[in-house]
């Protein structure tokens, strides 16, 4: 639902993904989710990625949103870079984004 949200300025799409390597952390592997999902424009020239992660029972809420703030890799998209990212959590719930200024708006 948040990838067809009205402040979302693009066509987007949305997937289910599997703990590992995501797009925008580099050689980071990602794990310690019951389940996770990412969102992204259709075309690639914008910068903009976005993930929700439902966290494993008990697992440290801090310290996986440290985990993907250290790796995250503004210039992910080879044509792009992001100009921000934005990190937070509700309860076991972590919202990730990297996006540009333009996209922000």
């Amino acid at each position: 639902k948040i990838s067809t949200h009205e402040s979302i300025p693009f066509m987007s799409m949305a997937m289910p993904i599997e703990p590992g390597l995501q797009m925008g952390f580099n050689n980071y592997e990602i794990t310690g989710f019951a389940e996770g999902a990412a969102f992204a424009p259709m075309m690639n020239a914008i910068a903009f990625i976005g993930y929700i992660f439902t966290l494993e029972e008990g697992a440290d809420v801090d310290a996986f949103m440290q985990g993907l703030t250290d790796n995250a890799d503004p210039r992910w998209n080879i044509c792009t870079e992001a100009d921000e990212t934005v990190c937070g959590s509700a309860e076991n719930l972590v919202f990730f984004v990297m996006c540009s200024n333009e996209s922000a708006e």
